[in-house]
């Protein structure tokens, strides 16, 4: 049986995941390394434990909620998948991204209002067309992050999703400037994708680690920077979990 239309039952058996872990909803971030960030999660929710493999299972007002790290759509495929055949109700996409548009700061939050995949994984499942956030579940996430930041620093835009973050040329990012995206990341279409395949409403964060546009890079980083990024980060992660509680109900 091919692995999209494996029943729940084989998903949870492959994952290792205990019948009292299956999720309510998901919350998968893109990151780099995977252990500092499971103590940033068990700092805030000190019960959280391992569910499967790259998966943290925390409580939350009752709710069961998955946070796993994932670095590319291969990965976010597949834990997407899987949180959606289990149970999840909603699933959140976190991370960075690099900006694209004038006028943003190292340290703001973007909250996509459409997502162009131009990745194998998300073009397949999306026939190649933009993805739509659920709409209910954006203005959540964007509310609960701007309770925790400064409303001014959390925008809206185009987000595009691609393979790498690595192969990208001057060429690239003065093509998707004119085609008026917001910024660029690695996992978020397909994400999405995964999700509307299984009818499971879906929405994004990230934050800003370096501006293209501007020609800002990751090697520029200033302490302040650091400060910004560390404190949207926190806010993305907390308020990605408060609004996936305020979804699922």
């Amino acid at each position: 049986m091919p692995y999209l239309n494996a029943p729940a039952e084989s998903i949870q058996r492959a994952f290792d995941i205990a019948d009292g872990d299956l999720p309510e909803a998901a919350i998968l971030v893109g990151q780099w390394v995977e252990r500092p960030y499971f103590e940033r999660v068990r700092a805030i929710w000190p019960g959280a434990h391992e569910a499967g493999s790259h998966n943290l299972v925390i409580e939350e007002q009752g709710r069961r909620i998955w946070i796993g790290v994932v670095l590319g759509g291969a990965m976010a495929a597949m834990l997407a998948h899987a949180a959606a055949v289990l149970g999840a109700k909603a699933i959140i996409q976190i991370g960075s991204y690099g900006g694209l548009a004038d006028g943003c700061l190292v340290g703001d939050v973007l909250v996509p209002s459409l997502i162009v995949g131009r990745d194998g994984v998300s073009r397949q499942l999306s026939r190649n067309r933009p993805i739509d956030p659920n709409v209910v579940l954006s203005d959540l996430v964007r509310d609960e992050i701007r309770a925790r930041l400064d409303a001014a620093t959390v925008r809206s835009g185009t987000l595009l999703t691609t393979t790498t973050i690595a192969h990208e040329r001057d060429s690239d990012i003065a093509r998707w400037r004119r085609q008026g995206y917001a910024g660029v990341e690695m996992e978020c279409a397909v994400t999405a994708a995964t999700a509307a395949h299984f009818g499971i409403p879906s929405a994004g964060a990230f934050v800003l680690m370096d501006n293209l546009a501007v020609g800002h890079t990751v090697f520029m980083t200033s302490e302040e920077d650091r400060r910004r990024i560390s404190m949207a980060k926190d806010a993305i992660l907390r308020g990605s979990v408060a609004a996936a509680v305020r979804a699922i109900g």
